[in-house]
């Protein structure tokens, strides 16, 4: 063990994703949803992002391998590597394999997301992940994707966050393709269930002794009186729509209300795991409101919280974390924290930080399999709806001219990631 008692195998990193870091993601969903005047809160673009697709994330990635980190967490565009149905842009996979050729030089292993919220615009128009065919289409983006790229990664992951992106995208109106509607919201989830379980069999198809995993957003969602039945009843119910139904179909093999109108049996998601992914940020105090047609009948009371606008990331929470990892750990497949940070004044992120990985040491000591951690994120990046405001990189970027200076916070994970080698 080392501070803070972390398991000295741990791997420790920090996480980006593709249409967050590159910049000039034209050919996706989101290029076009934030043209919209009035879709980012803050009126900006991604644009250049962090010039990532021009050049800058080698040196990123080096940077991060001279604060301490071992390995990092990125995603691909799947709108870069399949601009049109079936045709595959040869450029686009070499740049991917430059940087991760930067990152295995740099001496990280490499967890590779396959899909990180953003879909080509050609997929986006037949309906997205509410679409019959569109699991069809990630499989054979995945498996392609296996064969050019496979020698370069570590650990994938095949999607990110499927609830969050439900809710967001086709439950609510504030990201593409924005339907409100919460019977697509549902049958997005279970689309995305049957991509990841299509995905997983490509991936092993092609690299039997692949490492392949899915990835979750499980905030806690607590009664915000205890002694209350309803509060009780109103968190429940937030937390099945949004973790419990995916947990328990990744478990039994079977899809429940809301996920599908009547039981159905879905064998292939038994046994499509070799790892699960915990993003974490906080915890969500429920108290039931009647009024709350929208959101289970419970409004988000926790008091402090991370919020900004109509975004929640709720209390900072590091009991609520290893509660979830526990909940995850019937899975019987190894664990990663594979996102977990905020934003806000230094000290904050700092004890943030501490806090959490605290936390994640403390479930390791009791037996949890707990193999990585990965801070959200490297670098300040584009924060979808939220736009630029909400800074969460532990290296600050100045958008004009393209500079990174190192936080507080990210100079702290850089000690403890470190002291753990020595």
């Amino acid at each position: 063990m080392s501070e803070l008692d972390l398991p000295r195998d741990l791997l420790l990193g920090a996480a980006t994703s593709s249409h967050q870091v590159e910049g000039d993601n034209r050919g996706n969903d989101w290029w076009a949803w934030e043209q919209r005047p009035g879709a980012i809160a803050d009126g900006t673009r991604s644009g250049e992002a962090c010039g990532w697709w021009a050049g800058r994330a080698e040196e990123d990635l080096r940077a991060a391998a001279a604060l301490g980190h071992d390995a990092h967490r990125m995603s691909l565009e799947w709108s870069r590597l399949e601009p049109e149905p079936g045709r595959f842009d040869r450029d686009a996979f070499a740049r991917y394999r430059q940087i991760l050729e930067a990152a295995r030089a740099a001496g990280l292993t490499v967890m590779v997301t396959l899909h990180h919220f953003t879909l080509p615009e050609w997929v986006a128009r037949l309906g997205g992940w509410t679409h019959a065919n569109t699991p069809l289409l990630f499989e054979g983006y995945a498996e392609r994707v296996a064969r050019e790229l496979g020698q370069g990664v570590d650990l994938w992951a095949t999607l990110n966050e499927p609830a969050v992106l439900a809710w967001m995208a086709y439950a609510g109106d504030r990201w593409p393709p924005g339907q409100k509607s919460l019977r697509s919201a549902f049958r997005a989830i279970a689309r995305q269930l049957d991509g990841h379980a299509r995905a997983y069999r490509a991936v092993h198809r092609v690299l039997p002794d692949a490492q392949v995993g899915l990835v979750l957003n499980m905030p806690r969602f607590d009664p915000a009186d205890p002694s209350r039945r309803l509060d009780r009843w109103a968190a429940a119910a937030q937390d099945w729509a949004f973790t419990g139904a995916i947990l328990h179909a990744l478990r039994h093999g079977e899809l429940r209300l809301p996920l599908a109108p009547v039981r159905r049996a879905a064998p292939s998601l038994r046994a499509a795991l070799d790892w699960v992914g915990l993003n974490f940020y906080g915890r969500f105090a429920v108290r039931f409101d009647p009024t709350a047609l929208d959101a289970a009948l419970g409004r988000h009371v926790q008091r402090p919280t991370v919020a900004r606008g109509d975004n929640d990331w709720g209390q900072p929470s590091p009991d609520g974390m290893v509660r979830q990892l526990e909940r995850l750990a019937a899975l019987d497949v190894p664990l990663y924290v594979t996102e977990n940070g905020t934003w806000g004044d230094d000290a904050h992120c700092v004890a943030y930080l501490e806090s959490h990985l605290a936390a994640v040491a403390a479930a390791a000591r009791r037996g949890l399999d707990i193999r990585g951690y990965f801070a959200w994120s490297l670098v300040d990046n584009f924060e979808w709806a939220e736009g630029w405001e909400t800074r969460f990189g532990h290296f600050a970027l100045d958008r004009e001219t393209q500079a990174r200076t190192l936080r507080p916070v990210g100079a702290r994970f850089g000690e403890i990631c470190r002291a753990r080698r020595r």
